[in-house]
């Protein structure tokens, strides 16, 4: 099998396997590299699983320019010759409680007890790195059949309960790669939606996990659609009245450009009593304490026009004078100043104001001075 790597990264790799056996231990390309690879994506990024201790075996080159280690997980950041590379340490995990981030039991175990933790199989593929330049495939769990047949599968039938975020990466894949669970996951999946346990729910790794999803507005709007259709959900709420058109319809309105921010926020979004605003001036005032997303997901759950009149008519409207224009006009430091920009601000904000221009605003104050 050959990978396409620069010529410089291609003998750094080759380096390190020859320092692995000379140590001991063995290295391996593993999990969505490797998946990559097999599909005809060039890799990006290098990691490097080490079967035994990472840190231990890349504490002892002496070319390599070490930036962080992380010792209760084994890993360990790189540099050598200006690529960064990062090593992981083989571990057994085990979840204590749904959808709790896991404890590591044992650092430095074989290939297969890590491939078996990971979260589909084609994503439990290695390739170990041989000193001779040449690498071996591991695939204990048939990733490869399944990566050819485009279809996704969990390793135990556990494995939504321990980290349900694995059915919102399942989708991931699916809408990327054009894959689709197996049968059996989706009657696991929807098994583990039935009754979801969130009592150690990790509630930033699911928002971590749906950052990603919807992170390509052109996948957004088909993510969410099954996202609420299939009820995924339920990995957060029992029951969530979402609607892909209201939110979709908003973002248009509102011009919303990073699609993954404001739909997390739709998503877990409180609703909230506005007060009463009867100007314009309130209503600007009001709403300016808020950004667009925020807005506009507001603007969805209520359909309140006081938002989108602020969005779309209120919000970009400035005052051109300032307080040194009107300490200029005889006005003293203090309060009134405040007071009278304010004032000028409330005549501009008003439906078919003739305050327009700086020259506007000093007419305004001359005409409404308080001294």
């Amino acid at each position: 099998m050959k990978i396409k790597f620069s010529e410089k990264t291609d003998k750094i790799i080759k380096n390190l396997a020859l320092e692995a056996k000379n140590f001991g231990v063995k290295i391996y390309f593993v999990g969505g590299l490797v998946r990559d690879i097999i599909m005809g994506i060039e890799p990006l990024d290098v990691d490097i699983l080490v079967e035994g201790n990472a840190i231990d075996f890349i504490s002892s080159l002496d070319f390599v320019d070490i930036k962080s280690v992380h010792k209760d997980f084994g890993t360990i950041k790189t540099q050598i010759e200006g690529i960064e590379i990062d090593f992981a340490s083989t571990r057994k995990e085990f979840y204590p409680l749904s959808g709790c981030l896991p404890e590591v039991v044992e650092l430095g175990c074989s290939i297969e007890d890590d491939l078996i933790r990971r979260d589909f199989t084609i994503n439990a593929i290695a390739l170990e790195i041989l000193a001779d330049g040449n690498y071996r495939l591991i695939d204990k769990f048939s990733g490869c059949h399944d990566i050819k047949n485009k279809t996704l599968k969990v390793l135990h039938k556990n494995s939504y309960i321990d980290d349900p975020t694995r059915i919102l990466r399942g989708l991931d894949f699916k809408l990327r790669f054009n894959f689709d669970f197996s049968e059996n996951d989706k009657e696991l999946i929807n098994e583990y939606l039935k009754s979801p346990s969130r009592e150690g729910l990790s509630v930033d790794r699911v928002i971590l996990t749906l950052n990603k999803l919807f992170s390509s507005n052109l996948r957004a709007k088909e993510a969410f659609r099954e996202f609420v259709d299939k009820k995924y959900y339920r990995i957060l709420f029992d029951n969530k009245d979402l609607s892909c058109k209201k939110i979709f319809d908003a973002i248009e309105k509102f011009k919303i450009e990073d699609y993954s921010k404001v739909i997390i926020k739709y998503i877990l979004d409180e609703p909230f009593d506005v007060p009463e605003l009867k100007t314009r001036f309130e209503i600007y005032k009001y709403f300016k304490q808020f950004d667009a997303d925020e807005i506009c997901v507001y603007y969805t759950n209520t359909k309140d026009e006081r938002a989108l009149l602020y969005f779309s008519k209120l919000k970009d409207i400035k005052l051109n004078i300032k307080g040194s224009d009107l300490l200029n006009l005889g006005y003293k430091e203090g309060k009134l100043i405040g007071f009278m920009l304010d004032k000028v601000l409330e005549a501009k904000l008003e439906e078919n104001s003739s305050v327009l221009n700086f020259n506007d605003e000093i007419e305004f104050v001359k005409k409404n001075t308080i001294l």
